[in-house]
Order: C-alpha cells, then structure tokens, then sequence
C-alpha cells in the first residue's frame, strides 16, 4: 500500500507509521518533557487462508461483527491472537475461532464442575502441604507464570497464550481436576476446594489479557470479590521444584500407558485391576501411587523384583508394570503387542543412533540437544531389554 503524505511525496506503509511514531516521541519530550513510551509493536498484516491480503474488491475480508454474533466477542479475539505470531502476517481461518469458543466451553464446564463440588464440602482433614496434587499444580502454575512473564516482555503474545491455553485445557482440566475429584457422590475436601478455586482464580487472571470479559466474569461467580481482574495485580513468583514436576510428569506418562493397555486387552473401566510395579527407583513412585491406583481403577498396587506371570506387561523406559486381571488373557494377542513394540523401539532407536554418529550434528547441536539426544538413545535401549524380557516371560 503506498500513501502521498504530507505532500505529493511518495511514500510507503512503513514509513508512515514511523512518521507518526516520531511525531508522538517529539510531542512528548515538547509538551511533556519525558520520553512517552519505550517499545513500538508492529503487527503483521491479516491475509486469507490462500495468503491473500484480506481487501474489499477480493471480498475476501470477513464481517467481523458477524463472527463475533457467531462466536462470541472473547472466542474471536483468543483466534486471532493464538493465530498471531510475532513479526509475521496473520494468516486467518474460522477453525480458530472455533477452537477459542470450545476453550471458552471449558472454562465454564470446569466452572460448574467446582460449583458442584462448592455444595458437597466437607472437612475431610486433608494435609494440604503433603498433597501431591495440590503440590503439582502449584509448581506448574508457577512454571507458566515465569514463562508467560518473559514471553509478554519479549511482546511473544501468541506463544504466550498457546502455554496458558494448554496449562488450563490439560494440566488443569484434563490432570489435576480428575487427581482431586471425590468418587460418586463422595464429599469433597473444603480445603482442597479452596484451594483449587484459587488456582482457577490465578488461571482466570493469566488468561484476562487474551479473554476478558469470560474471565472477568467466572472470577466474580467463583467466589465474592472485592476487585475486578482488570485492575488487580498478579501476585509474586513463588520457586519450582523440579522434582514435583518431573514426578508429575512421569504420573501423566504412566497413567497414559496403562489405560492404553487396558484398552486394548478390552479392559472395562470399571473392571478393577492388581499392579505390580517393576522400578529401578521405587520412591519415585511412593507420592504418586495412590493417584495411580485411582486412575487406573487397581483395587491393589505392589512393588516387585520379578516379573509377574499371565500379566500384561507394561513398559516405560527402564520400568516395567504387571497388570494382573481375573479376565483371561490372550497371549497371542500380549506377544503381538510387545513385537509391535519392540518393532517401534528398534526403529527409534536406530533412528537416533544414525544421529548421534553425524559428527557435524555432534559438533555443531548445542550441548543441551545432544545431551537430550543420548538420553532417547539410552531410553530406547532400556525398554527393548524390557520388552525382550517381557516376551520371555510370556514363553
């Protein structure tokens, strides 16, 4: 696009909006006498999905009104700006849009999910400080803090956003609202709630800048307030353990692997199960095993040397979990499963070999990559001698 501004000189789009940023730089140190700002952010230009720049005359620009009528006034806003990533041109498309009116979907479903726990309290005597749920969130919550903190700094808006958006859709929603949810129609821990409620508040105030009105809104129904989030500040960065974290992970890791097993040995949820845990390092395990046994419906959990006979066989790295069930196992079905596996691993992990012995990869890749490049490589390693063992066993 060009301009004839001020005079009959020509010029471009850029050069304009500096012209008007050194006009306000000078209009503040005449009339102020101080610098009025420090940082100038430049958005990129909005084209369609085929790269076109959105114009009357191509008809390709979308009626914005409409599509807020359509998909509400915050699910625009989150798609765009999930969609709008530093320093490029906004390439834009409906499904985003979607995507921020199903996010909005679950901030209120994860509202009346609280309000229903709100008139089932009870003082269950819950040690809040020895609570691994609790504990892990705490951690995350912070992680992302000081992530959204240095990406809103760097004015990273849409990765920004993205951390927050799975930090709320799968860490809250998804873990840590079903590791503290009561069994049926069991009361809910009034400390556990409170405190819960105020990590929904802190993930209402992280979202405010993308989401406004939702988050406004839910934080005002989730308790009384004294404050709006639009005015309120954001509280100080506690520090992370990275112990509870990885722990977290690795509880995520495993409950993932198991409820993948039972499905395919056409498990039923509700048929209970007996686990046999296989660690190198068993405390590891000792602040998340009964989170497992919950999640996993195992009726029991144990700790073993040896590997468990007409057991489905379960391998994460270098551990090992024996599923015992009073279901009859097929075993043709159990050795297929671990040959699909072991198939799998041995690919990988040549894969990763083949990498590693590229002297310029070793030698120009950062340390950090590399490193985590070896890890992988002795991780594949120990699940293929896990997996041969656990065919072994099935002979």
């Amino acid at each position: 696009m060009k301009y004839y501004y001020p005079t009959n000189t020509l010029v471009t789009a850029p050069e304009i909006i500096f012209f008007w940023v050194a006009r306000m730089i000078m209009a503040g140190y005449e009339y102020r006498g101080e610098k009025p700002f420090s940082d100038v952010y430049f958005t990129g230009i909005v084209r369609d999905k085929q790269g076109r720049k959105m114009s009357k005359s191509l008809g390709n620009s979308p009626d914005l009104l409409g599509l807020i009528d359509q998909y509400g006034a915050d699910a625009v806003r989150f798609g765009i700006m999930i969609a709008s990533p530093a320093g490029n041109d906004l390439l834009f498309d409906e499904s985003s849009l979607e995507q921020g009116r199903n996010f909005n979907n679950k901030l209120w479903n994860a509202l009346k999910l609280l309000k229903m726990w709100d008139a089932r309290q009870a003082d269950l005597g819950t040690d809040l400080k020895n609570d691994f749920a609790i504990n892990w969130f705490e951690n995350r919550l912070n992680t992302v803090k000081a992530e959204v903190e240095t990406l809103m700094l760097q004015f990273r808006l849409s990765e920004a956003l993205k951390i927050i958006y799975s930090l709320v859709w799968d860490d809250f929603c998804s873990w840590y609202l079903e590791w503290i949810k009561p069994g049926f129609e069991q009361p809910m821990d009034t400390a556990v709630y409170k405190r819960t409620v105020v990590y929904f508040e802190e993930l209402m105030q992280l979202l405010h800048p993308f989401v406004p009105f939702i988050t406004e809104e839910i934080y005002h129904l989730l308790n009384e307030q004294k404050d709006d989030l639009c005015v309120k500040q954001n509280q100080p960065i506690q520090s992370v353990n990275a112990e509870i974290t990885a722990a977290g992970e690795l509880l995520k890791n495993v409950i993932s692997a198991l409820r993948d097993a039972r499905n395919k040995n056409q498990l039923k949820p509700k048929e209970t199960i007996k686990l046999h845990i296989q660690a190198e390092n068993i405390s590891s395990y000792q602040a998340i095993e009964k989170i497992l046994a919950k999640q996993v419906n195992a009726e029991e959990t144990k700790f073993t040397t040896e590997p468990i006979a007409n057991s489905i066989v379960v391998a994460i790295e270098k551990d090992k979990f024996f599923i015992e069930t009073e279901k009859v196992l097929d075993a043709t079905t159990l050795r297929a499963e671990l040959l699909k596996d072991l198939e799998y691993q041995t690919k990988f992990l040549q894969s990763v070999t083949i990498k590693l012995s590229n002297e310029r990869f070793v030698q120009n890749a950062k340390p950090d990559v590399v490193e985590f490049e070896r890890k992988k490589q002795a991780d594949a390693v120990a699940r293929i001698k896990t997996i041969e063992e656990s065919l072994a066993n099935l002979n």
